[in-house]
C-alpha cells in the first residue's frame, strides 16, 4: 500500500508524473536545488528520502513506493520487519513534508517546478508551477475595508522587509477577497495540504497598535504557536460514545480500550482512519486574521500545529500559544483549566457541553448551557481567555466554543481591535496599558449552522500569575 492514500488518489498522483515525465531532466536539477537547500540542511536522511522517491516516481518505478520497500531500501530493514512498530518511513515522510513546505515558504515560490509529498502517500507530486515566479517588486494582498492593515509579499532576502506565508497566498489576485483567500486556505488545510509546524513571519505595513492582549502574546522575540482543534477526536467520541482525556490523549491513545466496545463498534473503528490531519474551516480563517494583525513593531513569527501535532513536553517553552477549540475537540485547553473562571465541561447525559462559572459575580449565572447544537438554531457560548502558562513566562490564549459557529464568534472578536479595546475597557481593563489577564464569555446566537449575533455577558479579570 501507497501509505495510506486510496487508490484514486494513487492512479492520480501517477497520472501526474507521467505528465510532467517531458520535464524530468529539469525537475531533477529542481530536487538537486532543494536537496541542497537551508530548509533540507543537516537531514542527510531527509535528503536521501526525497531523493529517492523522486527519482524512483520519474523512472516510472511507482511499486518502489511503499512502506516496506522504502524501509528496506533506504533504512536497511529486514523485509519482514514490523511497519506498525517500527515508524522510519513515516517520520522521515513527516519531516520532508515540513522541509519542503518551509523551501516553498521561503524561495520555493519562484522557481519553475512544485514538489510535494501528499500525507497518506509516498508518491511524490511533481508538476511544474500554475503561476509566474514572483517578480522582484511587492506582491500586494488586498485587505477588506474593515481590515485596516495592509500585508505585502516580498522575497525573504529583501533586507528590513520579509512576510513568508503558506504558498497558498502567495499568489492571490488583487481582486481576490479576503474571504476566496480564507476559503482557499481552508480548503488546503482540511486537504491535508497544511499540516503541522508550519511557520510565516509577518509584516505588519501601518503602525503598530499596541493592543493587549496581543501586544504580549505576539512580540517580536518571541515565538507564538497557533494549535488548531482536532475535529476528527469530536467525531472518534460522538461515534463511540466514550471522552477523551488530556493524559490519553497526550499519550496518543484516541481509541477507548477495544475490548469495552461493542462488536459494531469494532467495526466502524476498523472501517475508518482519523489521522487528526484536518482543520476546521473557520480555524483556518481566524489565524489569517491574526497573521494580519497589526501590533508588533518588526516581523514576528507564527508556528501553526494540529493538536494532534504537539506533545505535553512542547508547552514548557517560554514562547506564545494560541488555542482554538474547547476540551472536547482540543483536550490540550485542559492543561489551562486552573486557570479559567469560564470552564467547559461535558453532560454525559445529554452528550453536550456547557460552561461553568467557578466564580459567579453578581448578575451572573453558574452554568450556562448552550440550545444550538452544530449548524442549528439557537444561542451557544464561547470564551476568549488570555491567561499565563504556568511555571513559564510565556502567554496563552484560548478561543473556543460549545460549536464552530460560537469558536468563530470567539475569533472575530479577539482579531478585532476596535470592538476587542472598547469590550476590555468597559469591563474596566485598559488595553494599552501592562499585560492583564482576563476571561470573557460571550453568547453567541447562531441560525442555520452561522453566527448572527453575539455579546459579551461578561468579563473577569484574572490574578495575575507566579512563575
Amino acid at each position: 500500500m501507497q501509505g495510506r492514500a486510496n487508490h484514486v488518489e494513487h492512479m492520480a498522483a501517477i497520472a501526474k508524473v507521467h505528465d510532467i515525465a517531458p520535464y524530468a531532466e529539469a525537475l531533477r536539477v529542481h530536487v538537486r536545488r532543494i536537496i541542497e537547500s537551508a530548509a533540507f540542511k543537516g537531514s542527510r536522511r531527509s535528503q536521501e528520502f526525497l531523493q529517492y522517491i523522486t527519482d524512483r516516481a520519474l523512472d516510472g518505478h511507482f511499486d518502489d513506493l511503499k512502506e516496506r520497500t522504502l524501509g528496506v531500501e533506504l533504512f536497511g530493514r529486514a523485509p519482514s520487519y514490523d511497519t506498525g512498530e517500527d515508524a522510519i518511513v513515516r517520520v522521515t515522510a513527516c519531516d520532508v513534508r515540513k522541509r519542503l513546505a518551509q523551501f516553498h515558504s521561503e524561495i520555493g515560490f519562484a522557481s519553475e517546478f512544485r514538489v510535494d509529498l501528499p500525507p497518506g502517500s509516498y508518491i511524490p507530486d511533481l508538476r511544474k508551477a500554475t503561476v509566474d515566479p514572483l517578480p522582484v517588486s511587492l506582491v500586494e494582498i488586498p485587505s477588506p475595508a474593515d481590515v485596516s492593515a495592509g500585508l505585502t509579499v516580498v522575497p525573504k532576502g529583501d533586507a528590513g522587509k520579509r512576510l513568508v506565508l503558506p504558498r497558498i497566498f502567495r499568489h492571490v489576485s488583487r481582486h481576490v477577497s479576503r474571504l476566496a483567500a480564507a476559503a482557499l486556505l481552508g480548503i488546503g488545510l482540511c486537504a491535508g495540504l497544511w499540516i503541522g509546524n508550519q511557520h510565516y513571519s509577518v509584516l505588519a505595513l501601518s503602525s503598530p497598535k499596541r493592543v493587549m492582549p496581543w501586544s504580549a502574546l505576539i512580540q517580536p522575540n518571541r515565538q507564538t504557536h497557533i494549535i488548531f482543534c482536532d475535529p476528527e477526536i469530536v467525531t472518534i467520541q460522538k461515534i463511540l460514545n466514550f471522552t477523551v482525556s488530556l493524559s490519553d490523549y497526550a499519550n496518543r491513545h484516541y481509541w477507548p480500550d477495544p475490548g469495552l466496545l461493542t462488536p459494531e463498534m469494532r467495526r466502524i473503528m476498523q472501517a475508518v482512519s482519523f489521522r487528526g490531519t484536518n482543520v476546521a474551516a473557520v480555524d483556518a480563517e481566524t489565524a489569517l486574521k491574526i497573521a494580519e494583525l497589526p501590533v508588533a513593531g518588526a516581523s514576528h513569527q507564527i508556528d501553526t500545529h494540529t493538536a494532534r501535532g504537539v506533545r505535553l513536553v512542547d508547552f514548557k517553552t517560554e514562547d506564545s500559544f494560541i488555542l482554538f477549540g474547547s476540551p472536547r475537540s482540543n483536550p490540550w485547553v485542559e492543561l489551562f483549566r486552573d486557570q479559567l473562571d469560564f470552564i467547559f465541561e461535558f453532560n454525559d447525559i445529554k452528550r453536550s457541553e456547557f460552561v461553568r462559572n467557578k466564580r459567579p459575580l453578581s448578575g451572573e449565572q453558574s452554568m450556562y448551557v448552550p440550545t444550538a447544537e452544530g449548524w442549528g438554531t439557537g444561542q451557544a457560548y464561547a470564551i476568549v481567555a488570555f491567561i499565563g502558562n504556568p511555571n513559564q513566562s510565556g502567554e496563552v490564549m484560548v478561543l473556543a466554543g460549545s460549536n464552530a459557529e460560537a469558536t468563530e464568534a470567539a475569533g472575530k472578536l479577539a482579531t478585532n481591535l476596535d470592538l476587542l479595546s472598547q469590550t476590555l475597557k468597559s469591563h474596566g481593563i485598559d488595553p494599552s496599558g501592562s499585560s492583564r489577564h482576563f476571561e470573557m464569555l460571550l453568547r453567541v446566537s447562531t441560525m442555520a449552522g452561522s453566527p448572527n449575533t453575539f455579546d459579551v455577558i461578561a468579563c473577569h479579570a484574572l490574578p495575575t500569575k507566579t512563575t
